[in-house]
């Protein structure tokens, strides 16, 4: 990653000239850096240090710091963690999978104008760029997933977005056809240079949120975009560092100075507790990192608002300057005025608090209640079962086979009725255990968890189905409230963000091309118009998690009902998406789509009777080109003059019976559907024409033979078909 300039570079970018008096202007930068980390690192110590500590063991299922039961005189207690907390945070993170992963469409891209197909082709690439990225190049699921831990567990989660551009010069050595090198007149082959991209990617980077510092004056309902400063904590290897000295891209520094700065997060108690028991891994005097290149330096990214601007540099801890600052703009040239590239999500909205308590916050009480009534109630198992003895001092007892209680075992004492008495103990009553289920149940209320002890706590209701859906469905509003909050919150603008990413930089040419060809699909004048220009388009993008989004049953049954609904309104049934309605069907059971169980290629046996309708066509046309062709040389043969009344009668009588034979047949063509009997009445009306004009010419040859039979009048003559002269 390249933390300078966290993407490829662009023309006519410009490095802007800070200041001349560059010692004083590093100067103030590095105090302004200074400042601005100790007193936000003063608040965070203060006011988050210890809640985070507290519900980051909670959620390991260790007993928070602070608690009776790391004492000694809870040394040879009970001292169980019911992880009620780590299933409450696994049940969320499971319904998260349930929300959001079970359709292969991770998004929903939609046209600003639906009408304009420019638009609606831009739409169709957006989705088709972001779909590719987040199911093929960014672990998506691994990134909700560990966003959404933090933000149950600390309150919030922060991340990062960039593309990740790394290039590489690289020499090879030019062959010919056969694959052999190529000299040049002095023998020596020939040796090209050309620059390769290593690479070229998106990346949304979860950042843990003790290694962000904010205002803590900033506004609550969008802090990052309201706090003068933003402080990014990044721990990078010193051969890392120093590579980007050598480089250039960092300012020269010494490996001391480097390694005097190490030691400023070495005691991240937050860290440390999230690893317990395990030993610091970023600690670099634990003793086991000796390598020296792989010592951790602490390298802060500041993003300093001044005059109005945001501007971006980089400082060793808070004494050293890397670089020196320039526009967050130029940096990020893809955000948008006052945006900058971090997203911090919740899944708690606390109206006027800067850091929202998270999930494990929430019900650290009640989990310490379980923890002590469980406790409580197995010391009392254990006494019951294990008797506890008064024993007077200075007595002859064999106190190892007393304290051993071995069944069938005996006991060597003076006096067995005075030196040891038995302290019985009463087994412990119902009231532990009901008290146990209703701290389950304010804990599972609380946590929109719909577990067993939720239904054994209400005998009344789950014994029958409607009870047993009235309590999922109180438990699955939590969840979903949760999860839109951590859509609303930190997805949708992370995402937001990662397709302005692609709109910008976007350059593989195996997902523009896919992306082309999903355009093609629904306009075909498309294939003439830039992907580049498309991905230029404003669109709406939206993640769609609402009412019964946990429940996949649930979700197909109110798709059912709304197609039944629409599908009652004229002309809707018709315009009804079956490929999606399935693919949604389908992928709300668990499956991808639907296409390996529906095929959408169309029937076969429509495709047969069309190919059979086409030949029956082409059989119609060739006879009516053939009795065409055989009516011209009949009419040429009939050339003369006929005697005009017979003619004309005959004429008449002949086209009268020619309309109505043709009237019939017209009407039968209208009344039959099936192609092949159109084509057979084809046929017929045709042979009767033929037979027809063949019967009109062999009577005109008769009369012919038989002489003229009268005179047929002026405005009457070529009126009769067939006449000859």
């Amino acid at each position: 990653m390249s933390l300078i300039n966290p993407q490829p570079p662009t023309e006519g970018a410009e490095v802007l000239n800070v200041d001349n008096e560059d010692s004083l202007r590093e100067d103030s930068w590095l105090r302004l850096a200074r400042q601005a980390y100790d007193d936000s690192s003063e608040w965070v110590d203060a006011n988050l240090r210890g809640q985070w500590d507290k519900s980051l063991s909670l959620f390991n299922s260790n007993h928070p710091p602070g608690s009776k039961y790391n004492t000694n005189a809870y040394d040879k207690r009970s001292r169980f963690f019911r992880p009620k907390t780590r299933t409450a945070v696994r049940n969320l993170q499971s319904a998260m999978n349930v929300a959001f992963f079970t359709n292969e469409d991770v998004v929903s891209i939609k046209p600003r104008n639906p009408n304009d197909p420019n638009q609606a082709a831009a739409s169709v690439v957006s989705q088709s760029v972001i779909q590719y990225r987040l199911t093929n190049t960014i672990p998506w699921f691994q990134t909700m997933s560990a966003a959404l831990q933090d933000a149950a567990v600390q309150g919030v989660c922060v991340s990062h977005q960039y593309w990740d551009y790394e290039e590489r010069d690289e020499d090879y050595v030019e062959v010919d056809r056969n694959n052999k090198p190529v000299v040049d007149y002095d023998g020596n082959e020939k040796v090209r240079s050309q620059v390769t991209s290593i690479r070229d990617k998106p990346v949304i980077e979860v950042i843990s949120p003790e290694n962000l510092r904010i205002d803590p004056a900033s506004d609550w309902s969008d802090p990052l975009e309201s706090t003068p400063y933003i402080i990014h904590l990044v721990p990078m290897y010193l051969q890392d560092v120093l590579i980007k000295m050598e480089s250039g891209e960092w300012n020269e520094l010494s490996v001391g100075e480097l390694l005097s700065t190490s030691n400023d997060e070495d005691d991240n108690t937050t860290r440390l507790i999230r690893d317990e028991p395990r030993e610091d891994p970023l600690d670099n005097d634990a003793g086991y990192g000796e390598v020296e290149d792989y010592k951790i330096i602490w390298v802060h990214k500041n993003i300093i608002k001044r005059d109005g601007e945001d501007w971006c540099y980089f400082t060793a801890g808070v004494d050293y300057m890397l670089t020196d600052p320039v526009p967050l703009q130029e940096m990020y040239p893809w955000l948008r005025s006052g945006e900058r590239p971090y997203v911090m999500g919740c899944v708690n909205v606390e109206s006027h608090k800067l850091y929202p308590a998270g999930t494990v916050e929430l019900t650290q009480e009640l989990q310490a209640a379980a923890n002590d009534i469980w406790n409580q109630r197995f010391d009392n198992v254990k006494l019951a079962l294990n008797k506890r003895y008064h024993i007077r001092r200075d007595r002859n007892i064999d106190l190892d086979a007393l304290f051993r209680s071995v069944p069938g075992g005996a006991v060597e004492m003076d006096d067995p009725d005075q030196d040891v008495r038995i302290i019985e103990t009463r087994d412990v009553t119902g009231s532990a255990y009901a008290e146990q289920d209703r701290i389950n149940m304010d804990f599972d209320e609380l946590q929109g968890n719909f577990s067993t002890s939720t239904i054994q706590a209400s005998r009344s209701l789950n014994e029958t189905v409607g009870g047993m859906s009235l309590l999922a469905n109180s438990t699955g509003s939590i969840i979903e409230y949760v999860l839109r909050t951590f859509s609303e919150t930190w997805v949708e603008k992370v995402l937001k963000q990662l397709l302005r990413l692609e709109q910008y930089y976007e350059t593989d040419e195996v997902i523009l091309a896919l992306a082309g060809e999903a355009a093609v699909g629904i306009n075909q004048a498309m294939k003439d118009v830039s992907v580049d220009d498309l991905l230029k388009y404003e669109v709406l993008l939206k993640v769609n998690v609402g009412i019964n989004a946990t429940d996949p049953l649930k979700k197909v049954q109110n798709l059912m009902l709304g197609l039944q609904t629409l599908a009652s309104f004229p002309g809707i049934a018709d315009r009804i998406n079956i490929q999606e309605v399935t693919k949604e069907v389908f992928g709300q059971l668990g499956y991808k789509d639907g296409d390996r169980f529906i095929n959408f290629e169309g029937d076969p046996r429509m495709a047969e009777m069309q190919a059979q309708l086409e030949e029956m066509q082409s059989l119609i046309e060739a006879e009516q080109l053939k009795l065409q062709n055989r009516l011209e040389v009949e009419q040429m043969k009939q050339q003369g003059n006929l005697e005009a009344m017979n003619m004309k009668t005959g004429a008449e009588i002949r086209k009268k019976e020619i309309d109505a034979q043709l009237q019939y047949i017209d009407l039968q063509l209208k009344q039959e559907d099936v192609a092949t009997r159109r084509a057979e009445l084809m046929l017929q009306r045709e042979a009767l024409i033929n037979q027809i004009a063949q019967d009109e010419i062999d009577r005109q040859e008769e009369m012919l033979d038989e002489g003229p039979v009268g005179i047929m009048a002026r405005n009457d003559y070529n009126k009769v078909p067939y006449a000859v002269g």
